[in-house]
């Protein structure tokens, strides 16, 4: 390399660091895979100065099923805490603090809008420049995203070596790899994936460097001590010990001299045998220690026993079936959010394109140095397949020691493009760029964000303000509502303005609901459970004072109910209690306004045959009456009423039943809005069908014959909507039906 190559590297290294850095802020503490237990491992080294065991003697949090991982990385990581301890104020008064599981957490979850973290986050306390293990967390994740920027050199120097007349390939394969927004995020996590990746990069580098340049004793100790190191970073690190003795027996073979065979064999011998000295005298003590307290060698078994296994059993055919999630998870899965599933479609090309550059270029290639590059792979796949038998794991990281194979490889095969058409590679790296760029913001970022807060309630002015508190420590501001008309599948929009009176020394929950407005009807259309803020904000660490805007974007499910009123109301409740905080007047919920919810299909809820009037009667040209009935047992009278909304109406009308005698004098009314007020007349809209049942007493002394007079009227004017009956119109603005008892 010139020094204009190299200060480029430079600059490429440090521009990739600077971007695992922007994963490393934006992504949520202790939020990334198994980040805990890798944290608290190191924790464990800096308080007990001793390897930890499992299962651990004290409460959580801890380092948890890590304990039984390999110790490079975690002491690396507990020399560095404790050489920055003082200038950094890395103190951690909150180190035992347990962490508040999140009891309605989706994580994982597809399409998932709230609830995506696992952990109750304090935003205050996680702003920079952090305080505490937040701190403390961080500076790991920069130890990991260093470790990582190791990784990048490695690939770039290992694509130079495989493919020295290609020089582009190197810069390609480097790319690939620091432009991967998943192992950007691993990068920016507290994961000993970052050490045993860089050095596996760095030991099949010194395997090629033997392959290519011949066997010699510093190369021999360079590849021993590297592979000791992996495998004293990670279990699956012990694959290099097969696949060192491959790429040295391979070499000797290859340069065996035509004479003198047998010396030279044991010359090889002796070759390895440096290796597997130095690669037992790094790591054979680990497996001493853990035969001592676990009864075998490589501690799977203790780690097995603190970790859940698989629900149903693993069988080739659900292996297959996770082979997609396991490429999801290699290129972008955030700890529990998702990119849009068009960025998998675009890595899929990324891949394809790669693999098609090199079978074009297939007799241009080093084969044999590209065999023992798959061969690491292999082992690799070997191990994991046989981990992933008995736990749950696919997880492209576990494969990131392979990043070295599949991105020379892919680099090498884009080479092939960049040479015939320049143009098309720059895009499609120019692309992988701008992706990984705006993951953070646009992915990772905004379904963890907390909800605006503002210092008092004169900075907000919701739609519809409210006076009412929950209990002494919850205020309800008012709320925003964005219609008042829905279908099923619509999005109700809603946002909540909280504002905190006193401290709470709980995280309470919020159930926003749609229960049926008819008057004994339990019904519940809606009803969503969460911590305030999406699960963003929970009220445990709310300041007296502060406003909170909480936002809900909730879709109204489908039902096979017809058209009706619902009303949309909050509840705040303790859900290991299942007691609710009680509202100012309202008893245990707050009741904020009345919603139409209308049916799927309309024509589902039209009168049945029997009922159906032949001439349908039009009530001021909005509502028709399409079918009635009127059933008498004894005293009793039951009127069954099938209307349709026409046309809007901005007003909530009444429906008249008046019952009149033989003279036409009335002697019963029983005036009321439709279904008791469960579905008042402004919320109706052209289409809705609603059965409306009417029951009351006939009066014994009437006199016979007797006549029912029914039809609409406005409850503050009393003027009745015009009645026609095929256009012709009713007398009284009124249909008459007669009773016969």
């Amino acid at each position: 390399m010139n020094r204009r190559e190299r200060a480029l590297l430079l600059g490429f290294l440090v521009g990739f660091f600077l971007l695992a850095t922007v994963y490393n802020v934006i992504s949520t503490p202790f939020e990334a895979p198994d980040e805990m237990g890798h944290f608290y491992y190191i924790v464990h080294l800096l308080r007990a100065r001793q390897l930890p065991t499992i299962p651990a003697d004290y409460p959580l949090p801890h380092y948890e099923q890590e304990g039984a991982q390999a110790p490079l990385y975690y002491l690396g990581g507990a020399a560095l805490v404790q050489a920055l301890h003082k200038p950094m104020g890395l103190d951690m008064p909150d180190e035992r603090l347990p962490f508040v599981f999140n009891p309605y957490s989706a994580c994982g979850q597809s399409g998932a809008r709230y609830n995506v973290a696992w952990l109750a986050h304090d935003a205050r306390a996680e702003r920079f420049p952090y305080t505490g293990r937040v701190r403390v967390l961080h500076l790991l994740r920069l130890y990991s995203s260093l470790l990582a920027t190791g990784t990048v050199a490695g690939i770039f120097f290992t694509a130079r070596r495989l493919f020295p007349q290609r020089p582009r390939a190197a810069w390609l394969a480097a790319a690939i790899a620091a432009l991967t927004p998943e192992f950007l995020f691993t990068s920016g996590a507290v994961s000993n994936d970052n050490l045993v990746t860089l050095l596996a990069t760095w030991s099949i580098y010194t395997a090629l460097t033997i392959y290519d340049q011949g066997i010699s004793t510093p190369r021999l100790l360079a590849l021993g001590l590297l592979s000791g190191l992996t495998a004293l970073s990670k279990l699956g690190g012990v694959m290099l010990a097969p696949f060192g003795v491959l790429a040295i027996g391979l070499t000797a073979y290859r340069r065996r001299p035509a004479a003198d065979l047998r010396r030279y064999l044991w010359q090889g011998v002796g070759q390895l045998a440096v290796f597997g000295s130095v690669f037992t005298a790094l790591v054979g003590w680990v497996y001493v220690r853990n035969w001592l307290i676990y009864g075998e060698p490589t501690g799977t078994q203790a780690l097995l026993a603190a970790f859940p296994g698989r629900d149903t059993p693993m069988t080739w055919g659900l292996f297959l079936r996770e082979l997609p999630g396991l490429f999801q998870s290699w290129w972008g899965v955030f700890g529990c959010t998702l990119p849009p599933a068009g960025f998998y479609v675009f890595c899929v090309l990324i891949t394809l394109g790669g693999l098609a550059g090199l079978v074009i270029a297939r007799r241009e290639l080093p084969w044999a140095q590209i065999a023992l590059l798959l061969v690491w792979a292999g082992l690799m796949a070997v191990g994991y397949i046989q981990w992933n038998w008995v736990i749950h794991a696919a997880k492209g990281r576990l494969l990131y020691p392979t990043m070295v194979v599949v991105a020379a490889l892919l680099g090498r095969g884009w080479e092939t493009w960049a040479a015939r058409w320049p143009l098309i590679t720059h895009i499609v790296m120019g692309a992988l760029a701008v992706a990984t760029l705006v993951i953070p913001f646009t992915v990772m970022a905004p379904p963890v964000a907390p909800p605006p807060t503002y210092a008092d309630a004169s900075a907000v002015t919701p739609q519809v303000a409210l006076a009412g508190q929950f209990g002494d420590s919850v205020a309800l501001l008012g709320y925003d509502l964005n219609t008042h008309t829905f279908n099923p599948g619509d999005t109700l929009d809603l946002t909540l303005y909280w504002q905190a009176l006193a401290p709470l020394d709980r995280h309470v929950s919020l159930a926003v609901q749609l229960v049926s407005a008819r008057p004994g009807d339990t019904t519940t259309r809606l009803n969503f459970n969460t911590w305030p803020g999406g699960g963003n904000a929970p009220t445990g660490f709310w300041q007296p004072g502060e406003v909170i805007a909480d936002r809900y974007r909730l879709d109204i499910p489908a039902s096979d109910a017809p058209a009706q009123a619902w009303t949309l109301q909050i509840a705040l409740y303790d859900l290991e209690t299942g007691a609710r905080l009680p509202f100012t007047a309202t008893g245990d919920a707050a009741p904020l306004t009345q919603v139409r919810v209308g049916a799927v299909d309309n024509a589902d809820f039209a009168p049945p045959a029997e009922h159906a009037l032949a001439t349908p009667v039009d009530f001021g040209q909005a509502i028709t009456l399409e079918g009635l009935a009127l059933a008498i047992e004894g005293d009793t009278a039951t009127l069954d009423l099938w209307w349709q909304g026409r046309a809007p109406l901005s007003a909530d009308l009444v429906t008249f039943i008046h019952l009149y005698d033989a003279d036409g004098a009335q002697v019963l009314t029983a005036d009321g809005p439709p279904l008791a007020g469960g579905f008042p007349t402004s919320l109706w809209q052209p289409g809705d069908r609603i059965h409306d049942t009417r029951a009351f007493t006939l009066p014994g002394d009437t006199a016979a014959p007797l006549k029912l007079g029914l039809g609409w009227y406005h409850p503050l004017t009393g003027e009745r909507l015009t009645a026609a009956a095929a256009a012709q119109p009713l007398p009284d603005n009124a249909l008459y039906l007669p009773v016969e008892p």
